[in-house]
């Protein structure tokens, strides 16, 4: 009779290799990864040296003065249990040759910082497909690879390349986790450990006690909001067209821009307030009175789950949303309407009149299920599922 395989504790240390800066706005990773600190988890999130060729912009410059100024102190807290690697790299991520330029260079420095760390068992977690071969060069004893969106049909992204590194990381990484359910049929489908755990909410963050006051009190009622990066995807024609057919509605928009917004805001009942600090966000979504998600329908927002539809019901916000998700995944508190400005607007309309402080509630009450931690409960419990060996691999890659 065999002896049964013994199963080895959970690593002591995660290697986040994200697509988001540390400094950004917080998305998929940086929850995730707070929430692993605070139970109990050390931490690497290696700053990203970014998916795409940069372009001589001032937004670029910007930021690679910024990379620069963070790798004089490479190795910082940032969190409990959390410490940020500021990482020297070559922004070439869209070709062979950067990419393997990257391993050699990326690796050294992430060994160190783990030894520094003290790190024992290591988890690497992996979001873009272009830094998964990482995993043979430095000590990880699991591999997971989490796919949030459709990386492939993102702008400026070298497409062919991309779909064979993915196909590499699906079939090598010990967990894949999807943030659309679609992605465990399509590009995960050879996953040998799928698991789909959509975006979620902080519900912290919407803790009453934590609302301030008004920050637009100059901004009348109805207000509707649309929050978030506005980029290809989003319908501003769309949003255009609905506003100009009611005058008396505002429009707020909250986030980040890569593409103009100039027709849309130069309408008087449209409000545009950039990026608001994380920790306002809150108040500000408390404040409005119907949630926008006006997506085009295509491969980037196909089955998306986006964290602003949990921040939405969280504050208790009816929520509409264009026919990229399916609604009934959110028990009937997210509202679908076509692309079409009449029909769009007249469900706006139908919202804002039958909202009520009972369907807040049961917003509310969704939305707490629906929590970060939550959503790393059940990873967590995944990762205990799997057996593997013991970390000869860690010695032998040091």
């Amino acid at each position: 009779m065999a002896t049964p395989r013994a199963v080895q504790p959970l690593p002591d240390t995660i290697v986040c290799l994200p697509i988001n800066e540390w400094s950004g706005l917080p998305v998929n990773s940086h929850h995730l990864m707070r929430e692993a600190g605070s139970r109990g988890y050390r931490v690497l999130y290696v700053d990203p040296i970014g998916l795409r060729r940069p372009a001589l912009a001032r937004k670029d410059m910007s930021k690679l003065g910024r990379r620069l100024r963070q790798v004089l102190r490479p190795l910082s807290p940032v969190a409990p249990g959390v410490w940020r690697l500021a990482t020297v790299g070559v922004p070439l991520q869209d070709s062979r040759h950067g990419i393997a330029l990257n391993k050699r260079l990326l690796a050294p420095q992430i060994r160190f910082a783990l030894r520094r760390l003290k790190a024992r068992r290591v988890l690497l977690w992996v979001y873009p497909p272009q830094l998964f071969a990482l995993h043979t060069a430095i000590p990880c004893d699991l591999a997971i690879y989490h796919r949030t969106d459709d990386y492939v049909s993102l702008p400026g992204m070298n497409g062919e390349l991309l779909e064979e590194l993915e196909s590499h990381a699906v079939k090598t990484a010990d967990l894949c986790i999807a943030a659309a359910r679609s992605y465990l049929d399509g590009p995960l489908r050879e996953a040998r450990n799928g698991l789909w755990v959509p975006n979620a909410v902080d519900d912290r963050m919407f803790d009453r006690h934590r609302i301030g006051p008004d920050p637009i009190t100059n901004v009348s009622r109805p207000r509707l909001l649309m929050m978030g990066t506005f980029d290809e995807w989003v319908d501003l024609d769309l949003l255009r067209a609905v506003m100009v057919a009611n005058p008396r509605w505002s429009l707020v928009l909250a986030g980040d821009s890569k593409i103009s917004l100039e027709r849309l805001s130069a309408l008087e009942n449209v409000h545009f307030l950039g990026r608001v600090p994380y920790e306002q966000l809150a108040t500000l979504v408390s404040y409005c009175d119907v949630g926008l998600v006006p997506f085009r329908i295509g491969p980037v927002a196909a089955d998306a789950t986006p964290s602003k539809l949990y921040q939405y019901l969280a504050a208790g916000l009816p929520v509409l949303c264009t026919p990229f998700t399916n609604g009934d995944a959110f028990a009937g508190n997210v509202a679908v309407a076509p692309g079409d400005p009449i029909e769009f607007g007249g469900s706006i309309e139908h919202l804002l009149a039958s909202d009520s402080p009972a369907a807040r509630g049961e917003r509310r009450a969704f939305a707490h299920q629906h929590s970060w931690s939550a959503r790393f409960d059940t990873i967590e419990a995944a990762l205990g599922r799997l057996s593997f060996d013991p970390p000869t691999r860690l010695a032998a890659r040091r």
